[in-house]
């Protein structure tokens, strides 16, 4: 018994030490785990810090490589002066077995002392011969994530003062739907009737704003803009189509001493999605529907051929009966349905605004019914809740007879008084009496000759 008891205590110290051992074990893997990660994070430090030298120093090289060139030499092979010169815009260099992107930008500066090209500085002249120095920069950046690493820039003057030529300019302003500037916007200057051909691929400034001198005379419109931005929509000038007149930004010329003043718009891109259903709304499957924006591009002058829209598709709703257009540009677009298929409603009504970056959502309610009452139009569309209110139906099928009606979920219905056809069954005119009406969307009824068709959410009862 006596002998038992060491031996039990014995059993506890040794458990105990193990119990020590192991969280010392912990401790020590926790500390090695920390301090591998220290190491590495030193390391990756190190590394960028190399990076971040090595592409500062390749960029030095860069910026004195073209401070030892002749001042007429200083352009690029597309970017924002003409007549082009040889240096790659974009070219890869290896430095220490990394590989590096070279990006060079050169354009002409015009200085506002002595004033500039559109004479807008209050007590300065306008300056027609706007490019008084040139800014060469330097971008150096990751061939692998596209980080940039360095950027240096630099003015370089010519060793006589501007003189005229037989050039003119282009000034560009870039905006957005509302008429704000885009940075950084990329464009695309073209004309192949030059020699050399004009080429030349830029990017606006904080200000929405590009100036390009010195560019040869055409008188034939042979200048073509194309403005992109990634996630954003595309503007550009159009050239001449025969037979036809340019209904929006046209090709243009640039004429001697003179500044051709240019506006492009572009914004975040949109998206439609359709839902077509048919007079009690199921959903209408494999149907063919043609969207077209409001936005005309070419115009026949004789009015024979029709106009063709900046943008015109033809898709197939789904089995479910939709479509989805993706990567649309800011616009009011209209729909309508193959042979033997006639839109009897649209919610929202044509034409469908959708904003700069919007999802819209528009249902059309299609019939191969073709004396089923249609609603294009409705004037007005909202009105208070304290008065009659005279409201006009513009569509087809509209006969005498027909009625109207305002419904809405668990309020009595409204029948309009005074119906009226006219314009050969295209428009339907009726009063309703909207005093202590509830506000909020109404679904607006229209029924011909027993046939109904529904405007969902067609008017609004607002407050007075």
């Amino acid at each position: 018994m006596r002998e038992y008891l060491p031996t039990y205590k014995n059993c506890l110290q040794r458990g105990f030490t193990l119990i020590e051992a192991l969280v010392a074990s912990a401790v020590i893997a926790i500390l090695g785990v920390a301090l591998i990660s220290t190491i590495y994070s030193i390391l990756k430090v190190t590394i960028v810090s190399q990076d971040t030298v090595r592409a500062q120093n390749l960029a030095n090289e860069k910026m004195e490589t073209l401070r030892n060139m002749p001042y007429a030499s200083l352009a690029t092979q597309h970017g924002a002066i003409y007549p082009p010169g040889g240096i790659p815009d974009s070219e890869t260099d290896t430095v220490g077995g990394h590989k590096y992107v070279v990006h060079t930008y050169i354009s002409f500066v015009d200085d506002p002392f002595d004033g500039n090209a559109l004479g807008t500085i209050p007590g300065k002249p306008t300056d027609i011969y706007p490019f008084d120095y040139k800014k060469a920069t330097i971008e150096v950046k990751d061939s692998n994530d596209n980080k940039s690493l360095a950027k240096i820039s630099t003015d370089v003057s010519a060793n006589a003062a501007e003189t005229s030529d037989n050039s003119g300019i282009l000034f560009l302003n870039v905006v957005n739907s509302h008429g704000g500037a885009i940075a950084n916007a990329n464009v695309h200057l073209t004309n192949s009737t030059k020699s050399p051909p004009v080429d030349i691929t830029t990017i606006t400034d904080t200000a929405g704003n590009l100036q390009i001198p010195l560019l040869p005379q055409d008188t034939s419109n042979g200048y073509h803009l194309v403005v992109t931005l990634p996630g954003y929509s595309t503007d550009q000038t159009y050239p001449k189509l025969s037979g036809y007149n340019i209904d929006h930004n046209p090709d243009f010329n640039i004429l001697n001493q003179q500044v051709a003043n240019e506006t492009l718009a572009i914004d975040l891109l949109s998206t439609l999605t359709i839902n077509v259903v048919n007079e009690i709304g199921t959903p209408v499957p494999n149907l063919n529907i043609t969207t077209t924006s409001n936005t005309v591009t070419y115009v026949d002058p004789k009015g024979v051929k029709s106009p063709i829209p900046r943008y015109s598709n033809t898709s197939q709703t789904s089995s479910g009966g939709s479509i989805t257009l993706s990567n649309l540009t800011w616009d009011s677009y209209s729909f309508t349905a193959p042979t033997g298929y006639y839109v009897i409603s649209t919610t929202p009504y044509q034409k469908v605004s959708l904003p700069a970056g919007g999802n819209v959502v528009v249902t059309l309610k299609v019939s191969t019914n073709s004396s089923w009452p249609q609603i294009s139009q409705v004037i007005p569309i909202s009105g208070p809740n304290n008065t009659n209110v005279s409201v006009e139906i513009i569509g087809k099928n509209l006969p005498s007879g027909s009625s109207m009606q305002l419904q809405r979920s668990g309020q009595p219905t409204i029948s309009a008084t005074g119906v009226v056809s006219a314009a050969s069954n295209t428009q339907l005119t009726g009063t309703f009496n909207l005093r202590n009406v509830a506000t909020g969307s109404w679904d607006l009824v229209v029924t011909a000759g027993g046939k109904a068709t529904i405007q969902s959410g067609g008017f609004e009862v607002t407050l007075p």
